[in-house]
């Protein structure tokens, strides 16, 4: 098959399973919450991250805009992963806060990384393959979608229940551990340190990346003192760091060596983040449960 052929299929598959979506979810949501535009972009950002995600990890070169290396291509899915989850625990559950905070993560997310790739790295982009124009097509849309989305400033209820102490100190210093190293990443990429700096020859991938450690950053600073969004947070950070080590651990299946760092580092961002929301999940039942 073709990779024109591929990219159709894959066209009708993502169209297909939004349908199915909106059936779902693309109601009005009504009480100020969402619009349109926003539901579009909610639903298109966890169907495409669910969809994506197998066909990122398991490195098909006609599902990427650029040639990824092996393991920054299973870190993409899982990235697509932890974005399609955390998109549908929005839709399950929606609420004005959750859903600007889902727009803020896909700003942080795609914004520096299609201004990186623009100005430096256009090179990389052959503009004879399709996949090359629906990657731009995605991040314009989606980018623009949710700068909107953001900018409307809906009013959001004051009084919301704050998460613990533990919680919030997690995501502070989860946080600022994650924030800087994102931002060596994305700033210095080329730096020959390879237990940080993985993919000194390729500076569009590494601030691929970085763009993710960043996200998870902001989503844990923006939700240190709401339990509803630290909620969200620890879901997304939970599921991207528990599949992060699943791709690490994947390279010694080829015969290639194992990112200790990144193994060890996401391991326990990710068990620690499922912890503490598994913890607020059975705090939020037992009072239920008792009476």
């Amino acid at each position: 098959m073709t990779e024109d052929l591929w990219f159709g299929v894959a066209v009708i598959v993502l169209l297909a399973a939004m349908g199915a979506a909106f059936a779902r979810w693309g109601r009005e949501p009504g009480d100020g919450r969402g619009s349109p535009v926003g539901r579009f972009v909610l639903i298109a950002t966890a169907v495409g991250g669910l969809i994506g995600a197998p066909f990122w990890w398991l490195d098909l070169q006609p599902s990427f805009a650029w040639d990824l290396p092996p393991l920054a291509s299973r870190m993409l899915g899982v990235a697509a992963l932890a974005f399609g989850m955390t998109g549908i625990a929005v839709l399950e559950h929606p609420s004005a806060a959750r859903e600007r905070l889902f727009y803020m993560l896909i700003l942080i997310y795609l914004v520096p990384l299609a201004l990186a790739a623009v100005t430096l790295h256009l090179d990389r982009f052959d503009f004879a393959r399709p996949v090359t124009y629906g990657f731009f097509a995605v991040v314009i849309v989606l980018c623009a979608g949710s700068a909107l989305e953001v900018s409307r400033g809906r009013r959001v209820d004051a009084a919301r229940p704050t998460p613990g102490t533990t919680v919030r100190g997690w995501m502070l210093v989860a946080g600022l551990v994650l924030a800087i190293w994102g931002a060596a990443l994305f700033l210095i990429p080329t730096t020959p340190y390879p237990l940080v700096f993985n993919w000194p020859q390729d500076e569009l991938s590494s601030r691929l990346i970085a763009a993710m450690l960043m996200a998870i950053a902001v989503a844990f600073f923006l939700s240190r003192r709401d339990a509803g969004l630290a909620r969200l947070a620890l879901l997304f950070a939970g599921v991207y760091g528990v599949s992060v080590v699943a791709a690490g651990l994947m390279n010694a299946v080829g015969g290639k060596p194992v990112p200790l760092l990144y193994v060890t580092g996401f391991a326990i961002v990710g068990l620690a983040s499922l912890g503490l929301l598994a913890g607020m999940k059975a705090s939020r039942i037992s009072p239920q449960a008792a009476s």
